[in-house]
């Protein structure tokens, strides 16, 4: 390749390369995961990276709320689409003994995204959010002059 340019299909290689480490190998996801991540046309869930992170912190995923503090818009935008097919009250998720709460979903939604299948949590009560580390702690918008923010 004398001419300098590269070969069609390589930048995504590429920047595979660069994300995961060599070898690549592309993330394989079940049925119900692959499924949810298409959304629901009538249901929107919104929820900041911060709260995804503080969801799965309370739960007990250290690890992967970590890792959703750095995840990518496509990343961010996947797990809500899973969180809203995860919401209706007919899909089963694997909570037990209680009522399942918004933060359960997303910390599931989460779950099931970055390892590729729905399990459960690993504490079925949130931790004390006393506890709460600072990295994982929701800021507060700035709302401006009119908002009521100083």
């Amino acid at each position: 390749m004398t001419s300098g340019k590269r070969r069609p299909g390589t930048a995504r290689l590429r920047s595979a390369f660069l994300l995961h480490g060599w070898p690549f190998r592309e993330q394989r996801r079940d049925d119900e995961v692959r499924h949810a991540m298409k959304g629901l046309p009538n249901i929107h869930v919104s929820a900041s990276v911060m709260t995804i992170a503080g969801c799965l912190w309370e739960f007990g995923e250290d690890a992967l709320a970590d890792r959703a503090l750095s995840m990518s818009r496509e990343d961010h935008a996947a797990i809500q689409r899973i969180s809203a097919s995860w919401s209706s009250s007919s899909h089963q998720l694997p909570v037990s003994g209680q009522k399942i709460s918004r933060g359960h979903v997303l910390a599931l939604a989460a779950v099931g995204y970055f390892e590729g299948s729905l399990r459960p949590l690993a504490r079925d009560r949130r931790r004390p959010g006393k506890q709460r580390p600072v990295r994982f702690t929701p800021r507060r918008p700035d709302l401006g002059p009119l908002g009521g923010g100083e």
